[in-house]
């Protein structure tokens, strides 16, 4: 018999650092055989695959629009979200207060009242459309997406508001969230939802359009100062998105006085879209403005729990106890079934005191309020 041959320790340390190096290049190559795309990560693709399949409510296009570019789709998903949640604050006084929205994996549009032409919906639809063109404009800038990057106009200084040229020469182009690729892919995204010749579908499309402008009409101008001890004798300026709270609160003044679509243009296909302010149904329908609401259908009182509507009532609502008019007053958000006062207690520190350096010490003291909850 042949006797095995014992490697010596400086060859068993060679044989395995060979075989490490040829079981990571074996690894390497299968990787770049079996993936389309090099340039995302596997573990990235993955889950934007899994994102695209997963959410509820997409329509064939937009699913391809998903597969296409899932990288940005998922930022656009973030957008989607950013809306629902500011949906729930500024209709947190409200009889719906978008809590029906949050189980509709990722995707608002799934919702039954956003098939509705209710003023809620028109808020809807302009909120979403701000939302995700929000949300890339901002990753383009941040380096998030392989498909954007900095606005390529960056921030021009040549001229003010008015349009008169300026004679400062220092101010350079920062890093500019890129609100052009961010309202492209918004159009491309959710515009592609809706059906040419429906009425309805326009009416979406007019209010997504008017969410991206009010956008775009709140970029702000940021600057940073750059010289010797802190002088502005260079000056970086770029142009960012507004914290998305100030669009929606703009949006929702718009929700506020949205227009009911002329009666007369439910019967026709008019290219331009008329409406008048609501209750003065004797007024002469106007075009649009490019950034009012449109609704043609009168909304529901929400106050009971209604499935075609996505609704859940107020029933277990937290109310306001004072003046009728008063947003969130109980007469309104109990529909006149009353409320009852319950206590609440809880745990919260109290008489905390600093040591130094550095603890602080605090008791546990209870809280007690009495809340009003409709019935």
């Amino acid at each position: 018999m042949k006797k095995l041959k014992i490697f010596n320790g400086e060859e068993r340390r060679m044989f395995l650092k060979y075989s490490i190096t040829i079981i990571f290049l074996l690894i390497l190559l299968s990787n770049m055989a079996s993936s389309r795309d090099n340039s995302l990560p596997p573990h990235f693709k993955l889950n934007s695959a899994l994102t695209c399949r997963l959410v509820g409510g997409l329509t064939r296009e937009q699913r391809a629009v998903c597969h296409e570019v899932p990288d940005t789709a998922a930022v656009a998903f973030e957008g989607l979200q950013m809306a629902v949640k500011e949906c729930q604050h500024q209709f947190r006084w409200h009889r719906w207060n978008c809590s029906s929205l949050l189980g509709k994996s990722t995707n608002p549009h799934a919702s039954a009242i956003m098939k509705r032409g209710i003023r809620e919906a028109a808020f809807l639809y302009a909120l979403t459309a701000a939302g995700v063109a929000h949300a890339i404009a901002r990753a383009c800038a941040q380096g998030r997406l392989l498909s954007c990057g900095c606005d390529p106009l960056g921030y021009r200084a040549s001229h003010d508001p008015r349009g008169r040229a300026r004679v400062n020469k220092w101010e350079w182009s920062g890093c500019s969230h890129n609100l052009g690729y961010g309202i492209e892919f918004s159009k491309k995204f959710l515009d592609i939802r809706e059906h040419v010749d429906d009425l309805q579908s326009k009416i979406n499309v007019h209010n997504n359009n008017a969410g991206r402008s009010i956008l775009s009409s709140h970029m702000e101008v940021r600057c940073k100062c750059h010289g010797l001890s802190g002088s502005c004798q260079l000056r970086t300026c770029w142009r960012t998105t507004p914290d998305f709270r100030v669009v929606a609160s703009t949006i929702k003044r718009q929700y506020r006085k949205a227009l009911l679509v002329a009666q007369e243009e439910l019967n026709n296909g008019m290219s331009v879209l008329r409406g008048r302010p609501r209750g003065k149904r004797r007024s002469r329908a106007k075009p649009a403005p490019k950034t009012s609401l449109l609704f043609f259908e009168k909304s529901p009182s929400f106050c009971e729990p209604d499935t075609r509507m996505d609704s859940s009532g107020t029933s277990g609502r937290i109310c306001r106890i004072g003046r009728t008019s008063r947003s969130g007053s109980c007469d309104l958000l109990c529909c006149g079934r009353g409320h009852a006062l319950i206590r609440r207690s809880s745990i919260k520190p109290c008489n905390c005191t600093f040591h130094w350096c550095c603890r602080v010490d605090c008791q546990k003291c209870h809280d007690d309020k009495w809340v009003a909850i409709c019935k």
